[in-house]
């Protein structure tokens, strides 16, 4: 059975109380008192107006407009129910172009490490720039800045698609500074996954990549919104690092708002700690 995600409907005006009960007695809608047409824009909600007997919904949850309408004549209200669209910039072609560039960060800053690191292995190269005047660091560091361009490079790709389908992305300094924060996190992943792992069985690098980034992937909000999952995997698939960049990217890519300073922090965080670790795991010469 396939998990229904609930839609969000915001309830102002004559009976709010009784008729946001009355909504979330579905298993489509969770329904508040109170809000107003802008939740529509800031939250992706629905508002219902019960007193002028209005309803503001945006592109993302327009098909849900008829099953809400027929809640609420069932609930013995006119079925004069007028629906008003705000346009917004987080259509669904928007939602879905911002959540594979951050699924870009992620494949591409964990595959590319551990599968350019782990063929220097394979190739005897690593042998090679260890007898060289290069430093460790300078390695690993190279490394990742590689990855942060063939990223940057592959996002244009996908943008440009998102162009053709209708979607103006709205590039700036927040967005290209978040999304080179985030490849430069997946990349410190990267290398403490190739850091750990046996020389001698280094392919096994690549296995581990696999277990750890497809459940990042598709228990995140990349594709479809956090609120499909039950129970415990929505925590999850909420507030984990992808759904958590997937927000950043939005907001300054999709909604032109500045990035949520809680999560922009927690990404600092990781990436720190993910780069300081990685950095010591993998080393080109063995002490």
């Amino acid at each position: 059975m396939a998990f229904q995600p609930k839609v969000i409907v915001y309830v102002n005006g004559v009976n709010a109380t009784q008729i946001a009960e009355y909504l979330n007695t579905s298993k489509i809608f969770t329904a508040y008192v109170g809000g107003s047409p802008s939740v529509v824009k800031d939250f992706n909600a629905i508002f219902v107006n019960t007193t002028s007997h209005r309803i503001y919904y945006s592109q993302l949850t327009e098909n849900y407009m008829p099953v809400l309408n027929a809640y609420l004549s069932s609930y013995d209200f006119p079925k004069d129910y007028g629906g008003v669209m705000e346009t917004t910039r987080n259509t669904p072609i928007a939602y879905e172009i911002s959540g594979v560039i951050g699924v870009i960060a992620l494949s591409n800053g964990v595959f590319g490490v551990t599968g350019v690191g782990s063929g220097y292995y394979r190739d005897k190269l690593v042998e090679r720039l260890a007898s060289s005047p290069i430093k460790d660091y300078e390695w690993v560091l190279a490394l990742m800045i590689y990855e942060v361009v063939i990223t940057l490079i592959s996002s244009i790709a996908v943008l440009i698609i998102g162009v053709i389908m209708g979607f103006i992305p709205d590039f700036g300094l927040p967005f290209l500074g978040i999304y080179i924060l985030s490849t430069l996190m997946f990349s410190g992943l990267g290398a403490i996954i190739l850091g750990l792992t046996p020389k001698e069985k280094i392919i096994l690098a690549n296995i581990v990549s696999n277990f750890i980034v497809f459940p990042l992937m598709f228990f995140s909000n990349a594709f479809y919104s956090a609120s499909i999952f039950p129970s415990v995997l929505k925590i999850i698939a909420e507030y984990q690092p992808v759904s958590i960049i997937n927000d950043l990217v939005r907001e300054t890519l999709v909604l032109q708002q500045l990035p949520n300073p809680i999560y922009l922090g927690e990404v600092i965080l990781l990436t720190l700690v993910f780069l300081a670790v990685g950095s010591r795991l993998l080393r080109l010469r063995e002490v």
